[in-house]
């Protein structure tokens, strides 16, 4: 039960990352970048909740 969770959430933090790092990439992100200087918060949110997830999922899967 333990690798199925694993899996999800490997699969929940890989697909979240490319999304949000295709995000990063549009064009109003880099019109908000140019002036906030940081990204968004959906793409913050992505990017970090993406890496967690992929995290615990590899973890859970050792």
């Amino acid at each position: 039960m333990t690798n199925v969770i694993g899996i999800i959430l490997l699969v929940v933090g890989i697909v979240g990352l490319f999304l949000g790092y295709q995000e990063s990439r549009s064009a109003r992100e880099k019109t908000a970048s140019l002036f906030l200087g940081r990204y968004t918060q959906k793409t913050l949110v992505l990017l970090i909740g993406g890496a967690v997830a992929a995290l615990f999922g590899l973890i859970l899967l050792l």
